[in-house]
């Protein structure tokens, strides 16, 4: 398996145990906006599985200590919070108000959902980096 698709893997299984600590939170957004609460909760798991596959490709060559793939760890769940706030953005607000209900969706988001997705980056992006660079060697036969 390459280091993206283990990476994506990792960051999957992460976010979706942050997305169920604060699932109470998106369930009640989720039934405001009309939508399946199960598919809601699981958006930010897709959201860091399709950034981690993106930010960790080549990430053999790329990554030599674990502060580095911790980095891209942070980037990645930086990016689903963007993703995940702009979704929900999108579907409770419409186009209309999408800015100002972008800024208010990214602040409430980031105080509910910011401790446990931090957890998640830094606990992701540590198993990922050891994962990557105690990469078994090839057996000889």
């Amino acid at each position: 398996m390459t280091p993206a698709t283990v990476a994506s893997l990792v960051f999957f299984v992460f976010s979706l145990v942050a997305a169920g600590t604060v699932e109470f939170l998106l369930r009640l957004f989720a039934e405001d906006a009309g939508l399946n609460r199960w598919v809601f909760a699981s958006l930010p798991a897709l959201f860091s599985m399709l950034f981690a596959l993106i930010v960790y490709q080549n990430a053999e060559r790329k990554i030599k200590s674990l502060g580095e793939s911790v980095s891209r760890g942070i980037l990645v769940m930086l990016l689903t919070w963007v993703s995940f706030a702009s979704l929900a953005s999108w579907t409770w607000c419409g186009l209309a108000d999408f800015g100002s209900c972008l800024s208010h969706t990214l602040i409430i988001s980031g105080m509910i959902g910011g401790g446990p997705m931090l957890i998640g980056a830094l606990g992701a992006g540590m198993l990922t980096g050891v994962l990557i660079i105690r990469r078994p060697r090839p057996r000889l036969e």
